[in-house]
């Protein structure tokens, strides 16, 4: 073969081999990171929640071959932002950064210096604001406005069955008191728009809303002092953001002689730590978010980053709801990915209440395990 000859099969060699993704190994879903460090800097595991996401993002991680550091705030914008920066002047740098504001907007400035790292960078649980698009390689987590829009469709269904047991609605639509999360945390802003979308063509009449935070004690506080102020008008169904403020207002009802599941119906959009409420029926439905799925999920959307060329499928991928084994991601992730979270309706009836939870099943496990922790 004569010297341009060999040129010409040297640059046709090369655009053959540039058309070909370059992937780590066949896409068999066997992940290897070989040790390299994630970084997830994201709001305190005090939280219930966010503890079990943790225990499945070092799963998934543990799994895939990669170390991960975690760097964690008290639901502070201010205090994350000097972490990160700290982080970011370090003498090494991890393969990815796994970011979680602690307030979306207020922490795009980090995230805009996270992102000039040259460090791929992936935003996990909080919604990404159109303005971070750019910022970050890909999204896993939740879809908070569908979360939302669960919880619609869970307190149209009480509403249906509030009305078929005789209850007497306070208003057109029904009086409803909604519990949400904390200031400028934009899950509960998605939670709460959702909610208002599914229910848009038959809309309750929303007589107060509270901050109540996440938990049971909160949700206690908030509920106990807003029924001085609304009882009167009549309360016929409250939703939670997530059971743990619905846990807290059942106390705080049944303290002033209503009976959550008779006089009241609660619903919420995911379930959280402490079932007792919908075990026992006091709670009217749910949804099943689980936050150990949710973290083992982020992180293996960041492992198949790698795997797959650092490839990104434009466009949103949900992940099935399949009942007896976790669904096979063998291919790249998409720019959008969620975790599913179906709808479990209990009614008013403890024990098939205790059914209904007895059979659900997702990606081979129980309600219990997806939601107790």
């Amino acid at each position: 073969m004569d010297t341009n000859s060999l040129a010409r099969f040297a640059i046709a060699f090369a655009l053959t081999t540039a058309a070909v993704p370059a992937l780590a190994q066949a896409p068999d879903g066997k992940l290897d990171g070989e040790g390299k460090e994630i970084v997830v800097l994201m709001p305190s595991r005090s939280n219930a929640y966010l503890a079990q996401w943790i225990r499945g993002a070092e799963k998934s991680a543990a799994e895939a071959n990669y170390k991960l550091t975690v760097i964690e705030n008290n639901f502070d914008q201010t205090e994350q932002d000097a972490q990160t920066q700290q982080r970011i002047g370090s003498a090494s740098q991890p393969a990815a950064y796994v970011w979680w504001p602690a307030d979306n907007q207020a922490g795009l400035a980090t995230l805009r210096r996270l992102s000039r790292t040259g460090v791929p960078v992936f935003q996990v649980n909080q919604a990404l604001r159109p303005e971070a698009e750019d910022l970050v390689v890909a999204y896993a987590g939740v879809d908070d406005f569908f979360n939302g829009q669960v919880a619609g469709k869970n307190a149209i269904a009480a509403r249906d069955a509030y009305v078929a047991a005789g209850g007497k609605l306070a208003s057109d639509g029904g009086n409803l008191v909604m519990l949400k999360f904390i200031p400028g945390y934009s899950a509960g802003d998605d939670r709460e728009a959702g909610f208002l979308e599914a229910t848009k063509d038959k809309p309750f009449n929303v007589i107060a809303t509270e901050y109540a935070g996440f938990d049971n004690a909160s949700g206690y506080k908030a509920m106990s002092q807003l029924i001085p102020s609304i009882r009167g008008k009549g309360v016929n169904f409250v939703y939670g953001l997530s059971d743990g403020p619905v846990t807290g207002a059942v106390q705080a009802l049944e303290e002033v002689g209503l009976v959550p599941g008779k006089d009241v119906y609660l619903v919420s959009a995911t379930c959280i730590a402490d079932i007792s409420a919908i075990q026992t029926a006091k709670e009217f439905a749910t949804g099943v978010q689980a936050a150990g799925l949710e973290g083992w999920f982020s992180l293996n959307v960041v492992a198949r980053y790698f795997e797959y060329g650092q490839q990104v499928t434009e466009g949103q991928y949900v992940a099935p709801d399949t009942a007896d084994a976790r669904p096979e991601f063998n291919f790249a992730p998409s720019k959008i990915n969620i975790i599913p979270n179906p709808q479990v309706v209990v009614g008013t009836d403890k024990d098939k209440a205790g059914e209904v939870l007895s059979s659900f099943k997702l990606w081979g496990e129980t309600f219990q395990d997806h939601c107790v922790y």
